[in-house]
């Protein structure tokens, strides 16, 4: 095993090890990430695992390289999340329910609650944003202004040709090269860079949370709204009434009506639905295919189910019936961009 330094490698000032004895490279990686089968299919002699590592306080950015066919079968990652972007070469991701090949144009986000087996080709290289899962999700519900659900479940396959994706790698290769520059330990500025990095990610790669985006209301919220809107979505899974919103406002029900409408253009009550409808659309994604409509409408508050169907269609444009279907084979659309066209 060699602990020194590498051709030109991206984070070539931050070299963990390179060896070319599988037991090693798989024992050194599984101390950065989690434990793994790690396994050389065919050919032996290009061997040679390459592992750089820079910590981070959200993120760690990584580089690696096996030289051969390799088979890495992490299962599921339990407390990170892994983007990965090849350099160079290619691999076959089965992520979930999803098999699909990387390039250069196409990457991956392994989910940290969804099992993984991978074939990285000869001739793969890549870097990879190790994100830790537990302060990513509180950084996640501090953007979105509430508690989530269930884990964020992201569309594993990310598409360069998107814009807001190509944008995203550009910050992402900035990073990358400002640790090659530096050898120190993580800085403020690193760690704004880090949320700010994640933030774009949560924005634009599709993902199960990505409804729960609102638009922002032209001008300044009243007080009384926040907290309204605060009371709906701690308690809609609970029979509340417009009474019981304008209490937790602290208003009269006409004034915090008034207030919607001015500012939401909505009405307390329709606020409410939406964000039911939000919940079971959530629901209905992250089941990728599993999940009754009834009983997760009727879990909701939903009991009359044409009049629940008609509204969830007007909502976000399909059926929940077609979001079922739709949801077993590829789970996530665009949803920041659908979304704001049909609002």
């Amino acid at each position: 095993m060699k602990e020194g330094h590498s051709n030109a490698a991206p984070l070539s000032a931050h070299i963990l090890f390179e060896s070319d004895d599988l037991d090693c490279a798989r024992e050194r990686v599984a101390e950065k990430f989690c434990s793994h089968r790690l396994e050389i299919i065919g050919d032996r002699k290009p061997f040679r695992a390459v592992h750089h590592h820079a910590p981070g306080d959200i993120i760690s950015l990584n580089y690696i390289s096996y030289g051969a066919d390799v088979l890495i079968d992490p299962g599921e990652l339990g407390d990170f999340y892994l983007i990965q972007m090849p350099v160079s070469g290619g691999a076959t991701i089965r992520h979930g329910g999803r098999e699909f090949i990387t390039s250069r144009s196409v990457a991956s986000v392994l989910n940290a609650d969804l099992a993984t087996r991978m074939q990285w080709w000869q001739g793969c290289a890549q870097i990879l944003v190790q994100v830790r899962k537990a302060p990513f999700m509180a950084l996640a519900e501090r953007l979105l202004d509430r508690r989530l659900p269930g884990p964020v479940v992201f569309d594993p396959l990310i598409d360069f040709t998107r814009p807001h994706m190509l944008a995203w790698r550009g910050m992402a290769n900035a990073m990358f090269h400002a640790a090659e520059e530096t050898a120190g330990g993580p800085t403020l500025q690193a760690a704004l860079n880090e949320q700010r990095l994640m933030e774009l990610f949560l924005r634009g790669q599709p993902n199960s949370c990505s409804l729960f985006f609102d638009d922002a209301p032209s001008g300044a919220t009243p007080r009384h709204v926040r907290r309204a809107e605060e009371y709906i979505r701690a308690f809609a899974d609970r029979p509340i009434t417009l009474l019981d919103i304008a209490e937790a406002a602290g208003v009269a029900p006409r004034t915090l009506q008034l207030g919607y409408r001015t500012v939401l253009g909505i009405s307390p009550l329709r606020s409410l639905a939406r964000e039911r409808l939000r919940r079971v659309r959530y629901e209905l994604i992250a089941g990728e295919g599993s999940v009754s409509v009834t009983d997760v409408a009727f879990r909701w508050g939903f009991g009359h189910l044409g009049r629940f169907a008609a509204d969830y269609r007007r909502e976000f444009g399909e059926r929940p019936s077609e979001t079922v279907r739709r949801s077993a084979a590829a789970p996530f659309p665009s949803y920041p961009e659908r979304f704001r066209q049909l609002r």
